[in-house]
């Protein structure tokens, strides 16, 4: 399958020159002068269409030391242990997923972390929805050591003759360094998140909007996955898990966000209670130990009290943190739905509407 049109889908907080806002929801960069496009050099697609898949992590000594600053859990880190950490977080990447017919005024570009080769397969697979008509693209990967699989997404782009890029962020929250990062990437941050890599020349017009947070088809389909392991909602108590961010403010504002998921889910059920969580998984260990103990105090309450526990999470894949959570659990009670939100049909939904709100307000 080869792909040849972009949409990119991606989350931001501040505004600086340059930018400017068409909504609360939408924030727009300009293009650069032709002259200004950073060119990347790639060798070609793979046959399912994905570019610098094979290209290696590189990084000084200098971008390891503002990791080390940056990143509380690699502060005491070897420069070997962030290289061994970087590969084992997977590949930043370029992935066309159009068909070559597909043609639009605009392209859509979905900015992710990555969910694994199968994860992104999935994806790439569920966006044909809106790929098959429209330039569309994924870019892949933490962007912790470069911001070429971004810049060549944007180079596609442009080369297919869109002059808008609407950029949607395949997270579940705003409340999170990698969003900083790709914010700084894209110019709408000042300093980098994790190491200063270069920044994107945009030879198109970018549409940033809002992450999927929680929105109402968040919450329906945690409805959705909480009842396909219910069995008398009245004794049963539900517990939302999310990854968390690294920081403690960043942590504090998730857990509202929750929360508000949380009240949406109780408005429209009988379960007898519903709490939320975080792993905070990539803070120091004594953080994320701390949550653990937190959450695994709530589950033997629930237990000690006759009721059942259900666990869910807002994750939007099915990688590594449902497997770590297990572990984090073991020994209790409790029923979990380790299904991530890419894999209803509401995520799909919430990417069209996202692109079509924006679409319908171009030139």
């Amino acid at each position: 399958m080869k792909f040849n049109f972009f949409v990119l889908i991606f989350i931001g907080t501040a505004l600086l020159s340059g930018c400017a806002t068409t909504g609360p929801d939408v924030r727009v960069i300009e293009p650069v002068a032709a002259t200004e496009v950073r060119a990347v050099t790639s060798t070609g697609p793979d046959e399912y269409g994905r570019e610098l898949r094979d290209a290696p992590h590189s990084m000084d000594e200098g971008m390891m030391q503002e990791l080390r600053d940056n990143v509380p859990k690699m502060s005491d880190m070897s420069h070997r242990a962030i290289m061994g950490m970087m590969r084992a977080m997977g590949p930043n990447y370029a992935w066309y997923v159009s068909p070559d017919d597909a043609q639009a005024n605009y392209g859509v570009l979905l900015l992710a972390h990555g969910f694994g080769q199968h994860g992104d397969t999935v994806l790439a697979n569920r966006i044909q929805t809106v790929a098959a008509d429209t330039p569309t693209a994924m870019s892949l990967g933490m962007s912790m050591m470069g911001s070429d699989h971004i810049q060549l997404a944007l180079n596609k782009l442009a080369a297919t003759g869109v002059e808008d890029v609407i950029v949607v962020p395949v997270v579940s929250t705003r409340y999170n360094t990698m969003l900083r990062q790709w914010d700084y990437i894209l110019g709408l941050q000042d300093s980098a998140e994790y190491a200063t890599v270069k920044r994107v020349t945009p030879p198109v017009r970018l549409h940033v909007v809002r992450p999927i947070e929680d929105h109402p088809l968040v919450g329906d389909a945690l409805l959705d996955y909480v009842a396909e392991i219910s069995e008398n909602p009245a004794n049963e108590d539900v517990i939302i898990v999310a990854h968390g961010p690294v920081f403690e403010d960043d942590n504090v504002l998730q857990l509202a966000m929750l929360r508000r998921i949380g009240d949406y889910i109780e408005a429209r059920s009988d379960y007898n209670s519903i709490s939320v969580a975080t792993l905070q998984d990539d803070a120091v260990e004594e953080v994320r130990a701390a949550n653990v103990e937190r959450l695994r105090a709530r589950v033997s309450q629930s237990m000690a009290e006759g009721r059942d526990v259900l666990v869910i999470t807002n994750l939007l894949g099915t990688r590594m943190v449902q497997s770590s959570l297990r572990r984090d659990l073991k020994g209790l009670d409790y029923r979990f739905n380790a299904k991530g939100l890419i894999e209803h049909d509401n995520f799909i939904s919430w990417i069209e509407q996202s692109v079509a709100g924006v679409a319908a307000n171009l030139n």
